[in-house]
């Protein structure tokens, strides 16, 4: 078995999702069976974000996600694209409502503000919908939706246990030097 790991610590923008993305390919093309992704983020694009959470699923080789500090917003969306998902005990999870930046946006009509609520709806029930699928069966079913659109929900790493976020808490290792691949962003 070769394995590779991918260690990912910043935010979601569209440069740091192509960025692992990229990173996942060389371990590919360098022989990984399996890719682990390290990672602590405060989150960030959402378009980028889910961009690659749909890239890791299309992965040909098992994921296994580990989040090493702190799994934030759109960020836990992309945890949950391993098969296998582990957290070191001290690490938490935070669902909250979804928001976009407007960059220098001036002004904007009726058509276009309706529309960003429309999308900011989709995506909502994208981000939930990835969430019941990758938690079903966990012993405490979690409706995270409320979340999405009011107060902040933080999971510590106990309790993503039970909600299904995560399969075990337990502290990340490195494999000796040699026997693994590393890759960084």
């Amino acid at each position: 078995m070769a394995l590779h790991i991918v260690h990912f610590i910043g935010p979601i923008h569209h440069n740091s999702a192509c960025s692992v993305r990229n990173l996942c390919l060389q371990a590919l093309q360098n022989g990984a069976t399996e890719i682990e992704l390290h990672m602590s983020t405060e989150g960030g694009n959402m378009t980028a974000g889910f961009a690659l959470y749909f890239f890791l699923k299309s992965l040909p080789i098992p994921l296994t996600t580990f989040n090493i500090g702190s799994v934030e917003s759109v960020g836990v969306v992309i945890f949950l694209a391993g098969s296998k998902r582990y957290a070191c005990p001290g690490a938490r999870f935070l669902v909250h409502p979804l928001h976009w930046g407007f960059g220098n946006l001036v002004a904007a009509d009726h058509s276009r503000v309706s529309e960003w609520r429309e999308c900011l709806d989709f995506d909502a029930e994208r981000y939930a919908s990835i969430f019941d699928e990758a938690t079903q069966g966990a012993p405490e079913a979690h409706d995270i939706r409320p979340h999405l659109f009011g107060n902040a929900r933080i999971y510590t790493a106990d309790q993503a246990v039970r909600a299904g976020l995560i399969h075990e808490a337990v502290q990340a290792r490195l494999p000796e030097m040699g026997a693994t691949t590393h890759w960084w962003n």
